[in-house]
C-alpha cells in the first residue's frame, strides 16, 4: 500500500500555501485552503473467495476565499497551479454571487493553534493486499464453519480496510499545519436462518492501529450472537417499563446530545435543550468529557478545519452543562469564542460517578424490560426532543433474557430520557467520537400489540 510520509504532508503544506498566494493574487481579502491526500486497500470475502479488492488513491483541495465578508468555495482534484488558479477564479466568482456575512470570517491567527501538541493518529499497519485477504477470508470462514443447532450461519460479508491519510491548512493569515492519519478497520456482517425465517446482523472494529483490532474470532463470535439472538422475535403489548440500550445503540442517544448542544442549533433556538449552558440536563451522576488529544483517538487531532483547536475540558459535569460544540460563525453569533469544534466533536466518553456494571449486571437491575439492540427505524425531533423509533431487542423478565423482540417501537422525550438515565455499563463502545457503555433508562413507552 503507498504509503504517505512527512515529506507528503509537507508537500500538501506547500500546496495550501500556494493555494492562499493565488486567491489572494486573483482578488481575495482572505483565503483558506485545505489540501489532502489518501491511500487505501478494501478487500471483502464470501464464499471462500475474494468478492472485492480495491486499491484507492485521492487527492484534492478546498479553497474559501474572501471578498469583504462575501465567501466563495471551489474546489480541485488537481494540484497543479494552473488548476488552483481555475480553482481560485471560481470561487471569486461564487463570492461575488453570496451575501456578506461577517460572523463567518476566519478566526484570527491568535485563536489558532499555531504551537499546539499534535497528538499521534498515524499508525500504519505495513500490510500487504496479501494479508488483508487473507483475514477477510478467515473471517468468512469462522461463519461459514459456525455450528449452531438448529441454526445455519451465512457470510453476507467478511471484510478490511487499511487507509492512511494526510491533510494541511493554510490561512492568509498566516497559518499552516498538517497532520498524517492512519484508519483501519474489520468487519463481518451474517445471516442466520431457522425455521421460522432469517435474520442479520454485524459486528466491526475500527481503530487508528491496525493492530489494535479485535481477532476476527471474536468478531465472529460477536455476530453469530447477535444475529442468533434476533431469532423466534415477537412483539410485545404497549407498556410502560425500564429500558436498557446496549452500547452500540446508546451512542446514537449521545449523538442526539452532541447536536442537541451544537452552535448552530444553540444559536438559531432550534433545540430541545436551549441556553444549556449551566443547566441541569442529565442525570446528575454524568459526566461526558471531551479528549482531541488521546493518542490514536478516532476523533483526535490537534485543530478543526478552521485551524482552532479543542480542548480537554466537561461538556457534563455531574449532569450539568459545562461546554457547547461551537466553530467560529456560531461562537459570534452566541457572543462566545471558538471551541475548536468546526468539524463535530472529539472523543467524548460517558461515565458515570455511581461506576459502571457488567452488562449482565444492568439486565437485574432492571429487572423486567426491554433490550433495545437496534433501532430500525424512527427519528429525534432536534426541538421537541421527542425521541420514537422502531427497534429490535430481547425481552427480559427477572433479569433473565426471555425472548427475541420485533414491531416495537420505544418513544420518550430527550429531556427525560436523559434525566432518566439510571446506570451506565462497563461494555464500553466507540463509534468514531462517542464511546459509552450500554445505558440503562427508568420509563419508556413501548408501542406493540394493541
Amino acid at each position: 500500500m503507498m504509503r504517505l510520509l512527512a515529506t507528503d504532508v509537507a508537500r500538501m503544506q506547500d500546496v495550501a500555501a500556494q493555494a492562499v498566494k493565488i486567491a489572494q493574487a486573483v482578488g481575495a481579502d482572505q483565503a483558506v485552503a485545505t489540501a489532502r491526500a489518501n491511500a487505501g486497500i478494501k478487500v471483502t470475502a464470501r464464499m471462500g473467495e475474494t468478492d472485492t479488492a480495491l486499491r484507492d488513491a485521492g487527492q484534492g483541495l478546498t479553497l474559501t476565499l474572501y471578498r469583504g465578508a462575501r465567501a466563495g468555495t471551489a474546489t480541485t482534484a488537481a494540484l497543479d497551479p494552473a488548476a488552483i488558479r481555475r480553482a481560485a477564479e471560481e470561487a471569486f466568482a461564487i463570492a461575488d454571487l453570496v451575501g456578506e456575512d461577517a460572523d463567518s470570517l476566519p478566526p484570527s491567527l491568535a485563536q489558532m493553534a499555531v504551537d499546539t501538541p499534535l497528538p499521534p493518529i498515524d499508525a500504519p499497519s505495513g500490510r500487504d493486499p496479501a494479508s488483508l485477504r487473507a483475514l477477510a477470508l478467515e473471517g468468512d470462514a469462522l461463519l461459514r464453519g459456525a455450528t449452531v443447532p438448529g441454526v445455519m450461519i451465512e457470510t453476507i460479508a467478511s471484510g478490511v480496510l487499511s487507509s492512511e491519510g494526510g491533510m494541511a491548512l493554510a490561512t492568509s493569515a498566516g497559518f499552516c499545519r498538517g497532520e498524517i492519519f492512519s484508519f483501519h478497520s474489520a468487519w463481518l456482517v451474517a445471516l442466520a436462518r431457522d425455521a421460522g425465517g432469517a435474520v442479520n446482523d454485524s459486528a466491526d472494529s475500527q481503530d487508528r492501529r491496525f493492530d489494535s483490532l479485535e481477532p476476527m474470532a471474536v468478531l465472529a463470535e460477536r455476530v453469530i450472537a447477535r444475529a442468533t439472538g434476533k431469532l423466534g422475535a415477537r412483539t410485545l403489548p404497549s407498556q410502560r417499563c425500564p429500558v436498557l440500550f446496549e452500547a452500540r445503540v446508546a451512542t446514537a442517544l449521545i449523538g442526539d446530545l452532541v447536536g442537541a448542544l451544537s452552535g448552530n442549533p444553540q444559536q438559531r433556538g432550534t433545540t430541545f435543550l436551549p441556553d444549556a449552558l449551566g443547566k441541569t440536563v442529565a442525570a446528575p451522576h454524568l459526566d461526558l468529557m471531551e479528549d482531541p488529544f488521546e493518542p490514536y483517538g478516532l476523533a483526535s487531532g490537534g485543530f478543526d478545519r478552521e485551524g482552532v483547536a479543542g480542548s480537554r475540558r466537561a461538556i457534563l459535569n455531574g449532569g450539568v452543562v459545562e461546554g457547547l460544540f461551537l466553530g467560529t460563525r456560531s461562537a459570534r453569533r452566541l457572543g462566545m469564542t471558538s471551541t475548536g469544534n468546526a468539524d463535530g466533536p472529539w472523543n467524548l466518553r460517558l461515565a458515570s460517578r455511581a461506576g459502571s456494571e457488567s452488562f449482565e449486571t444492568l439486565c437485574r437491575q432492571m429487572g423486567r424490560g426491554l433490550i433495545v439492540r437496534g433501532l430500525t427505524g424512527g427519528a429525534t425531533d432536534p426541538v421537541s426532543g421527542n425521541w420514537t423509533y422502531a427497534v429490535v431487542g430481547t425481552w427480559v423478565e427477572d433479569g433473565v433474557l426471555v425472548h427475541a423482540v420485533a414491531d416495537v417501537t420505544v418513544g420518550g422525550n430527550m429531556r427525560d430520557m436523559l434525566m432518566g438515565i439510571v446506570a451506565v455499563g462497563d461494555d464500553m463502545h466507540r463509534a468514531g467520537a462517542v464511546r459509552t457503555g450500554s445505558i440503562l433508562i427508568d420509563g419508556l413507552q413501548i408501542g406493540g400489540a394493541a
